[in-house]
């Protein structure tokens, strides 16, 4: 196990926090998901589908300070955030590099859901069905290694981040 995170991110609450890490560091997991969001406001304002998502992940940045602190006083080690959970079901070609371009410095995780729609996946009550070979086609596209190219980002995985 590289990292711990949970459902819907639920871990940002102190109360669901607080136990999870200490489970984590009885079993000898030192790395969880930091889900603050990096989403760019310009990102937003041309995706008019995401402004409500991009307000309701603005208001949990209120409880951001506590989870920092709380995961670096238990010794955890996490990325500066993530991107692309507000873009979670409505990435396209356009706004993957709209994040990639204005991505701030430091070390980020990028959350997505790609895959292919088969049959197993229509037996699933979930809104990300038809968004999972868009983000795979998006992730494998040759102009997609050119852009992480000339951005100067390297793709580590949790087994990398110290």
């Amino acid at each position: 196990m590289t990292h711990i995170d949970t459902h819907k991110h639920t871990h940002i609450l102190p109360r669901v926090l607080r136990p999870l890490l200490r489970a984590a560091q009885t079993s000898g997991v030192r790395k969880i998901r930091n889900p603050f969001e990096a989403m760019p406001l310009a990102g937003v304002l041309r995706s008019p589908s995401l402004w409500t998502r991009w307000i309701e992940f603005r208001t949990l940045q209120t409880l951001a300070r506590t989870f920092r602190e709380t995961v670096k006083n238990a010794g955890m080690i996490t990325t500066d955030g993530t991107i692309g959970i507000v873009a979670t079901g409505a990435l396209d070609k356009e706004l993957f590099h709209s994040l990639i371009e204005n991505l701030p410095d430091g070390t980020w995780e990028f959350v997505c859901h790609p895959g292919y729609n088969d049959p197993g996946l229509q037996s699933l009550q979930t809104r990300l069905r038809k968004s999972r070979e868009q983000e795979l086609q998006i992730l494998t596209a040759p102009a997609t290694r050119e852009l992480l190219q000339r951005n100067y980002i390297e793709l580590i995985s949790y087994h990398d981040l110290t």
